[in-house]
């Protein structure tokens, strides 16, 4: 039987802590408080958040966006479109400018007690925010996985 050492034990596990510990995976949701609402599929959502669409079924939908300085923001629109926030920008820009779509509402601050505040005065309003901080009564029309290194 081979004993390991305390001095290569010890130190090969530290290893595996950090490494496993740089990469961090959580989830956020798109919610709203409208319960009409269907759950959405990734296709939908992308093209939501790049204002090729704007209404779900009957529905016209209003989006709402974290502060531009956000990590939550700058996290979600990486995962979701593979965009950063310069680009995102530049995209609602563009479908500004041309009329085709409205850029989401801007919080000025990411608390979830102002995001809940807009959906609530919002009825067909959209939006996302990490899934582990929601209280249970939102309706949760989709979830992503969103990776981020530490």
């Amino acid at each position: 039987m081979t004993r390991w050492s305390p001095l290569v034990v010890l130190p090969t596990l530290l290893l595996a802590i950090l490494i496993s510990s740089a990469i961090k995976a959580e989830e956020y949701a798109v919610i709203s408080m409208n319960s009409e609402l269907l759950q959405l599929k990734s296709i939908q959502v992308k093209m939501l958040y790049r204002g090729k669409i704007d209404r779900i079924g009957e529905h016209h939908i209003k989006l709402l966006d974290l502060p531009p300085k956000s990590d939550l923001r700058k996290n979600f629109y990486l995962s979701l479109l593979n965009k950063n926030p310069s680009q995102m920008q530049s995209i609602w820009a563009k479908q500004s400018f041309s009329g085709r779509a409205s850029a989401p509402f801007q919080l000025q601050s990411e608390d979830l007690e102002s995001v809940l505040t807009w959906l609530k005065s919002t009825p067909t309003g959209i939006a996302y925010y990490p899934l582990e901080q929601l209280p249970i009564d939102v309706k949760i029309l989709y979830i992503i996985k969103i990776k981020e290194e530490l």
